[in-house]
């Protein structure tokens, strides 16, 4: 009966697959397990190598990274085979955020690692970091016309136009020091005309390379490159118009160009003066400090125009301080040689006078600087009172302009005497025959004439000459009554003029000379740029 059954070709089949089955689910039990001991076996630990150190909390606008050190670490982690991921899984941080100035500090690593694997260890585990403070230095802007203007046309020197004297250049102190240059560059290939443009900013070091992680303030300027067919270039002037508050006086300027091209006809060009005038309005400025007013340029006739249009002007301003020069001598001017004249009154025949200004111009002023004089020009014999006309150097001027300064000088005509011509100036009242020309000369002084009342205290608004005043007419006996007014000697100083009231006292000090002056701040000069 078995072996019928056995030899069934059916029951075969199916004992064979039965067989088949089991031998799979045997094979397949030992290649599940066998893997799962395998990888419990192979848990250890592994060093991940070359990991960047990655800086964070960092004040980049105070400071810079100048290194850390090492730069790279190695990171030694535990985990299975499979857990364990290529190395840019793994961080290595260090937290710049305490850090108070500038200097080498070591601080400790912060690893990063997987979640599947467990930190062990980083090698090394400090790092040094050091950190360099920014600076800044200010540079004048360099600007480099590129390319050529059409045929026949010509190009003048590039303008900035928006006040822009100086930029600002950030750097660690120690790249700081090989900043060669700040420079900009417009285009003015194939113009026929002005070519204006808004230009960037580029620092360069002593090799001419580009400094790119340098912060420039401003990044970029206004600029005017002027473009036409007959030009010329003229120096620039500076006038002033309006009046300063009592109190103040200039104590310099700074301009924003130093040159003016003009446009149009040759013949108009050839008929142009030395310099170009532009008007300052000092009339808004009433407190001392620095303002920034706009010149505007008159177009002169039959021109087409300027450039630039306009000019920006700093204006530093401050509180004037005062000083007193005693043993200021007179001067005749005018003396015929047929006739001597004496200076009667006051007996020294010297001034006292209050001058303020900015205190370093009055530090600076010498007696030899200033220059008092009466003109008895056309007056015979006599007694006459005759204005003293006071020269001034040009950073100066008198506390008080409006007051009336007198000397008495009596002329007698010399025994023997025929005839009469000019003479010169004396400093001690007596005549000696001179030339017409040096009694002009003894007139007409360098620096500002006082007593003026176009605003004394502002230099520069002056061109510099002495105005004398008219001589009085003498009367018909040759005799003129003095005037009321007394005047000053050395023996009774001028004293400074009393503070308004509501303004302050200006403290002062005596000097070996007798002098009274104020403390020093600032000297009045004019920059262009």
């Amino acid at each position: 009966m078995m072996d019928k059954w056995i030899s069934n070709n059916t029951v075969a089949k199916v004992l064979a697959l039965v067989v088949s089955i089991l031998l799979w689910i045997m094979v397949h039990m030992d290649n599940n397990t066998l893997p799962m001991q395998s990888s419990a076996s192979q848990v250890g630990t592994s060093v991940i190598n070359d990991v960047q150190v990655q800086p964070y909390g960092f004040d980049e606008d105070k400071y810079v990274l100048k290194s850390i050190e090492p730069s790279t670490v190695s990171i030694e982690v535990r985990g299975t085979r499979p857990d364990l991921l290529p190395s840019d899984s793994y961080k290595a941080k260090v937290d710049l955020s305490q850090i108070k100035g500038p200097g080498t500090v070591s601080l400790p690593l912060i690893t990063d690692t997987p979640a599947s694997v467990q930190y062990v260890s980083s090698t090394p585990s400090v790092v040094k970091v050091t950190i360099e403070e920014k600076t800044s230095n200010a540079f004048v802007p360099e600007i480099v016309a590129q390319g050529e203007p059409a045929q026949g046309y010509q190009k003048g020197n590039p303008v900035v136009t928006d006040g822009t004297d100086k930029v600002s250049v950030t750097l660690p102190q120690s790249r700081l020091e090989d900043v060669q240059k700040v420079q900009g560059v417009i285009s003015i290939a194939g113009a026929t005309d002005t070519v204006s443009k808004t230009v960037a900013l580029t620092v360069y070091d002593k090799s001419g390379n580009v400094m790119k992680d340098a912060i420039i303030s401003p990044a970029s300027v206004k600029v005017e490159v002027p473009i036409g067919a007959a030009t010329r270039t003229l120096p620039l002037n500076l006038s002033y118009t309006g009046q300063l508050p009592n109190s103040l006086v200039l104590a310099g300027t700074e301009v924003s160009a130093d040159e003016i091209t003009v446009y149009g006809s040759e013949s108009a060009l050839a008929a142009l003066g030395d310099s170009i005038t532009a008007s300052v309005d000092l009339s808004s400025i009433e407190q001392a400090g620095t303002v920034t007013l706009t010149a505007k340029l008159d177009l002169p006739a039959g021109t087409e125009r300027v450039s630039p249009s306009s000019v920006q002007v700093k204006i530093t301003t401050e509180e004037f301080s005062e000083r007193v020069i005693q043993n200021v001598p007179i001067g005749l001017v005018g003396t015929g040689s047929n006739v001597e004249a004496v200076i009667t009154k006051p007996q020294s025949k010297q001034v006292s006078l209050n001058i303020k200004g900015s205190p370093e111009a009055l530090q600076a002023v010498k007696l030899e600087d200033i220059k008092a004089t009466a003109n008895i020009s056309g007056r015979g014999p006599g007694t006459y009172t005759i204005p003293v006309q006071i020269v001034l150097p040009e950073t100066v001027s008198l506390t008080d302009p409006g007051i009336k300064l007198n000397a008495t000088v009596t002329i007698t005509e010399k025994a023997g005497s025929t005839g009469s011509d000019s003479g010169t100036e004396t400093d001690n009242g007596q005549s000696n025959g001179s030339s017409a020309a040096e009694e002009g000369e003894a007139q007409s002084g360098t620096g500002n004439p006082v007593p003026d009342s176009s605003n004394p205290e502002q230099p520069g608004s002056s061109t510099g000459t002495g105005s004398e005043q008219q001589p009085e007419t003498p009367s018909a006996e040759g005799t003129q009554p003095e005037s009321s007014a007394p005047p000053l000697s050395s023996t009774e100083p001028a004293q400074p003029v009393a503070p308004e009231e509501g303004t302050q006292q200006k403290q002062g000090s005596v000097n070996q000379n007798g002098e009274t002056t104020t403390s020093a701040k600032a000297v009045f000069t004019t920059t262009y740029h």
